[in-house]
């Protein structure tokens, strides 16, 4: 939940030029790519993200460069070594993984809600879409390449807690999912038990053959007969497989060490036993989960429930790990806006767009803090950045009306969500839930525009 001071009435009047005002400022967006790069790489993103959504499925897991990620994480002469059979496994492994982390909840409604892209040019193109699950917003990072088989996404950030996709599915198959074996001993083990069982069958059928009459017997070896043919094809099979297999593949993957932990941990905080959480999430961080997420995560629970100095601790610590958790400098700029130190919050602001790349809330709470400051020019500039991300006009207006309520100037957020009545894009139930609005909640303006009937 974002939560900020309310700003002067001269400062909510400085933000109503924006809309007339054209791009500039000191606050610049990721370094473009190419037009047709950068077009062809969002479009390619944006329609591998909404398969994932909404479906098909078969589109987000052909997108996919799974290949890609596992020559990556064991090495190209390893993965060339593997079987198709282990291959395939494999990517099945890495689909499943990315499918899961980025599928919505059953019958939940789920859109890209913007887009932004970003890229040197040469090599990857980096695509951040911002995917609506009902009133959340999940900020993603879509690494999108050019292979010999076209565009492919190569990987998925989960940019506030700076989760990549692809590393963990290095953290799914554990240290060693891939070993090289000595061939012939493998084949020895795997052919000695079906070749134990033959024999087994073999001598059972010799010991009952002597209490049998002549005409029994054959109806006995007919019957032995089958078993023992099915020893002898597995055993071939897997004498085969294991001549052919110079490495050993770990098929049954234990979950990892951390994974119990975790789910613990979320299960305390939902009950809300804030100090268990606590001390289940450190029991992850001991056992090996990555430790910026975690923190982040910490932090956010804290916050939630009022712990605004453990929450600040957490937050400071996730940005310190070697692989932060960028979305702990916004939750700080928030909490410095709050408190009204806004030069601390602008700086925190603008450290998380460097690292995190653009999206419109955090530009949109920029653009607050500077209007604060009394930086208009370097507040319309943020503005128009984010008005550019959201597309639709009417999505526009309520990205405008959401900067409003953030400023404390509840007539003009009403005044800018007005005309989306009559193009039935307005919905009072959301604007309610929505905790953009929390600035302004109790202001008679917002409160008498909530009331209405819709006409």
């Amino acid at each position: 939940m974002i939560s900020t001071a309310r700003a002067g009435a001269r400062a909510c009047i400085l933000l109503v030029v924006v809309a007339a005002l054209g791009l500039g400022g000191p606050l610049a967006a990721q370094e473009p790519v190419s037009g047709i790069q950068a077009e062809e790489a969002a479009d390619f993103a944006r329609r591998a993200a909404l398969a994932a959504l909404r479906g098909p499925p078969k589109v987000f897991l052909e997108s996919l460069d799974a290949d890609g990620i596992l020559r990556r994480l064991l090495g190209s002469p390893v993965w060339s070594g593997l079987t198709g059979r282990q291959q395939t496994l494999l990517r099945t492994v890495v689909r499943e993984h990315f499918a899961q982390a980025l599928a919505p909840l059953a019958d939940a409604s789920a859109e890209v809600a913007w887009a932004s892209v970003a890229g040197s040019g040469k090599g990857p193109a980096f695509v951040d879409l911002g995917l609506r699950y009902g009133s959340s917003l999940l900020k993603t990072r879509w690494t999108v390449d050019r292979t010999r088989r076209g565009s492919t996404i190569e990987d998925v950030v989960l940019v506030d807690p700076g989760i990549s996709l692809a590393r963990e599915v290095g953290r799914v198959l554990g240290p060693e999912p891939v070993r090289q074996h000595d061939a012939a001993q493998q084949a020895r083990s795997r052919a000695l038990p079906r070749l134990f069982g033959f024999c087994a069958i073999l001598g059972i059928a010799l010991v009952f053959t002597r209490r049998l009459p002549p005409e029994r017997r054959r109806i006995l070896w007919l019957t032995a007969s089958v078993p023992a043919l099915l020893f002898l094809v597995d055993g071939a099979l897997a004498v085969h497989r294991a001549l052919s297999e110079p490495y050993a593949l770990v098929e049954n993957l234990p979950p990892p060490p951390w994974r119990q932990p975790e789910k613990l941990a979320l299960a305390a905080q939902k009950d809300g036993r804030s100090e268990a959480a606590r001390s289940e999430w450190n029991k992850a961080i001991e056992a090996g989960a990555p430790a910026g997420p975690v923190y982040y995560q910490m932090g956010l629970a804290a916050r939630a429930r009022g712990g605004t100095s453990e929450a600040t601790q957490d937050f400071e610590r996730a940005l310190a790990e070697v692989a932060p958790a960028p979305g702990a400098a916004r939750e700080l700029a928030t909490m410095a806006l709050s408190d009204g130190r806004l030069a601390e919050a602008r700086s925190l602001l603008q450290k998380y767009l460097r690292e995190a790349g653009p999206d419109p809330d955090s530009l949109a709470t920029l653009a607050v803090v500077e209007t604060g400051l009394g930086d208009t020019a370097a507040a319309v500039a943020t503005m128009q950045l984010a008005r550019a991300l959201v597309g639709e006009n009417w999505k526009k207006a309520e990205l405008e009306a959401r900067i409003y309520a953030r400023s404390g100037n509840a007539a003009a957020a009403v005044a800018a969500l007005r005309p989306l009545e009559s193009e039935g894009k307005l919905d009072r139930a959301v604007l309610r839930a929505e905790p953009a609005y929390l600035p302004i909640a109790t202001d008679p303006a917002w409160v008498e525009f909530l009331a209405e009937t819709a006409k």
